[in-house]
């Protein structure tokens, strides 16, 4: 009765932390979609700066829990790690080279319908990793299960891409041209190749040091802020950029005006630097959700939640912006949200046990030979006697045999 009540009380804990990742992952990111197209609409080249906002606010809000002033010292320090200082300095290195190499591959004529068929090809190269690097093994259903997910994200994206153009600029195709865009594959599948040896490099890390998912957040974010002054003179003209669009005032807004009132009626600030706050306040809670969820899961079950949350954030898109619905965009939908419950029916841990780790001792027992002419305990003087007499009876019967 206690066993049975222990694990129901375990799957309703478990539970809870799935819904409340699940729903940190769908509605902070699919929010942090909308906010960087209003972004992007008024500034298209703003890249830079949102996703330097994005780092210095989550490296900000994770200071108190894992910096600390000790007392009489000049200087703060840094709390006790559970994990490695350098696992950290090796996820930071290969998410940079894959945001240098996706960065890249674009001056190499790569049109942006290419680069989305790479980036949703995460789920394959992650697949593909697991088996030839991590020595892994995936049973037939979540095979086809992945590629049901990756091929429906294509089709639908695709679908929802419309071709403005021109039909003439076939005729100005050159073998330089072909030869750029070869140099432009070959670095998406370098980005695509390490991204996916950056999850099972993350799951390795919360297998073996436990689920410190928080100091996994806080140190990812803070060690790649110095990486940013290679950029800090596109960041600083992006910023401009920003400052000198329409003001806004701040009593305008829903929540503040209610609760400042006329505290703020004469302040107000750019309107894009407001979408930018939203865009990072909802980063912050896509990407609690997204390292939460690596420290729960694998990689692999990781890419199909994010590879669904991507299409759930196309639909979205579609239906607030009243883009059209074509076939295109159905099928892949439909590819999709199949996949995902093929997926869903296959078990959470298919791989095979870490090699890398020792196996476990099995339990020595230790028999201990019992005499049968010991005469066993008693605590009355009739249970004694009645056990003597059976005992001799027994030695009897084995002197006759």
């Amino acid at each position: 009765m206690h066993v049975t009540k222990g694990a129901k009380a375990a799957a309703v804990v478990i539970a809870s932390d799935w819904v409340t990742v699940l729903g940190f992952i769908f509605g902070g990111c699919c929010s942090n979609v909308f906010a960087l197209e209003n972004l992007v609409r008024d500034v298209p080249k703003c890249g830079n700066l949102i996703t330097f906002a994005q780092f210095f606010f989550i490296t900000l809000v994770g200071l108190p829990a894992h910096v600390q002033w000790p007392a009489g010292a000049w200087l703060p320090q840094l709390r006790e790690r559970q994990v490695p200082l350098q696992r950290w300095i090796v996820m930071v290195g290969l998410y940079f080279c894959v945001s240098i190499l996706n960065n890249l591959a674009l001056g190499f004529q790569i049109s942006i319908p290419l680069h989305i068929v790479f980036r949703s090809s995460g789920l394959i190269a992650n697949m593909a990793c697991g088996y030839f690097v991590a020595a892994k093994r995936y049973p037939a259903q979540q095979v086809v299960a992945v590629l049901m997910v990756s091929a429906g994200v294509v089709i639908a994206t695709l679908a929802s891409i419309t071709s403005d153009a021109p039909s003439g600029d076939s005729d100005g195709v050159s073998w330089f041209g072909v030869h750029e865009s070869v140099i432009g594959i070959a670095l998406l599948t370098l980005g695509v190749a390490l991204a996916a040896m950056l999850g099972l490099y993350q799951e390795s890390t919360y297998r073996t040091y436990g689920k410190h998912w928080k100091e996994g957040l806080f140190y990812n974010h803070a060690l790649a802020l110095p990486m940013f002054l290679l950029f800090r003179g596109d960041i600083a003209s992006q910023a401009r950029a920003l400052s000198m669009s329409r003001p806004v005032g701040l009593d305008a807004l829903p929540l503040v005006g209610a609760c400042l009132g006329s505290c703020v009626r004469l302040a107000a600030v750019p309107a894009l630097w407001l979408s930018l706050a939203a865009n990072v306040l909802s980063q912050l809670v896509c990407v609690s959700g997204v390292h939460r969820m690596t420290s729960m899961s694998t990689s692999l079950s990781l890419n199909v939640v994010l590879n669904l949350r991507k299409l759930v954030s196309l639909v979205l898109s579609v239906l607030l912006f009243k883009n059209p619905v074509t076939p295109g965009m159905l099928f892949g939908c439909a590819l999709v949200f199949l996949g995902t419950f093929a997926y869903s029916q296959v078990g959470t841990n298919p791989g095979k046990a870490d090699s890398s780790l020792p196996p476990p001792t099995p339990a020595v027992v230790h028999r201990h030979p019992v005499s049968r002419n010991t005469t066993p305990l008693c605590t009355t003087t009739s249970q004694c006697t009645q056990r003597r007499r059976r005992q001799r009876v027994a030695d009897k019967l084995d002197d006759n045999e």
